[in-house]
Formats: C-alpha cells, sequence, structure tokens
C-alpha cells in the first residue's frame, strides 16, 4: 500500500513537473513569437523603405541617363537632317536659278525673231540690251542666292528653357512633389 502511495505522489509530482514545463515552454515560445511578429513588420518596412528608395534613385539615374543619351542621338538626328535640308535647298535654287535663266534667255530669242528688224545695226543693238537685261537678271539671281542665310544648326533644348528643376520618377509617376513638413497650407481655392 506504500509502494502505490508512493507511487501517486510520484505520478503527481511527475505531473506538476510536466505542467510547469509545458507552461513554461508555451509562454516563452508565446512571448517569442510576439516579438518576432513586432520586429518582423518594423524589419520588413524599414526593408522596403530602403529598397524602394533604392529603386527610385536607380530609375532616377538611369531616366535621366537616357534623356541625356536620347536628347544627343536626336541633336546628332536633326544637325544631319538640317545639313541634307541645306543642301538639298541650295541644289534646288541652283536649279530654279539654270531653269529661269533659259527661260529667260528663249525669251530673248523669242522677241528677236518676232520682231521686224530692218538692218544689222539695229539687231546689234537689241541683241545687246537683251543681253543686258539678261545679264541683269541673272546678277539680280546671284545675289539673291548669295544673300540667302540658311538657319542656324543650332539644337536649342526646350525642356531646359521651360523646367528650371530636373524631371524626376517622383514627380513624373506621382505628380507634384509633397509639401516639405514645416509648410502649411493656409488658404484653398478650388476652381
Amino acid at each position: 500500500m506504500k509502494s502505490r502511495i508512493v507511487k501517486k505522489q510520484l505520478w503527481t509530482k511527475r505531473k506538476i513537473a510536466v505542467g510547469i514545463v509545458s507552461l513554461t515552454v508555451v509562454i516563452s515560445a508565446t512571448t517569442g513569437i510576439s516579438y518576432a511578429d513586432t520586429d518582423l513588420a518594423g524589419a520588413m518596412t524599414s526593408w522596403f523603405a530602403k529598397k524602394t528608395d533604392q529603386v527610385m534613385q536607380s530609375l532616377d539615374k538611369s531616366m535621366q541617363t537616357e534623356i541625356a543619351a536620347q536628347k544627343e542621338l536626336l541633336k546628332k538626328e536633326l544637325q544631319q537632317r538640317l545639313e541634307a535640308s541645306s543642301l538639298s535647298l541650295e541644289t534646288y535654287a541652283g536649279e530654279q536659278k539654270q531653269i529661269r535663266l533659259d527661260t529667260l534667255s528663249a525669251y530673248a530669242q523669242q522677241l528677236l525673231s518676232q520682231m521686224d528688224i530692218h538692218s544689222g545695226q539695229d539687231r546689234e543693238q537689241l541683241v545687246r540690251k537683251l543681253q543686258e537685261i539678261v545679264i541683269s537678271a541673272q546678277a539680280a539671281m546671284e545675289d539673291l542666292t548669295n544673300s540667302y542665310v540658311p538657319p542656324a544648326l543650332v539644337f536649342i533644348d526646350p525642356l531646359v528653357i521651360k523646367t528650371p528643376s530636373p524631371i524626376t520618377v517622383v514627380s513624373d509617376v506621382y505628380g507634384q512633389p509633397p509639401l516639405p513638413e514645416s509648410t502649411t497650407v493656409t488658404e484653398v481655392t478650388y476652381q
């Protein structure tokens, strides 16, 4: 009987010890999880904020680099097109000048052939006057083509003129940048 009582007491002590150990494990595990939740949320928020800043800075840098590269490419392309246009205009002016000179010479010949000239002296005088008119017209056309000044082959960046601050991803994606923290809005007008 005594052994039975001793076994029962041992069994009760073991149950209490197992209960205490289990309760301690459960409490410490629960406490650890609650700390992990709090730390995990803070760590994740901090990590996301850092990564967002890094990505935004990287996007800003890559956009600035790409914008600069595209501007240079556009400048070169525009320069080539302006030079080609200038050359084309010079060629066109030369062709038109020759066409006008040919037309003028043909008209002078037509006038000579239609006129009833009685003497060789009259003919020479008419030919000389018509030749002076042709030379005068040639000089006027030369003056016109020589006085032509092609447009300046200079590219002016409209973004530099209109926007004093550089373009950023934040302002492009999110619109106006947020007001500084020290700024307070005192009056709002709706239209």
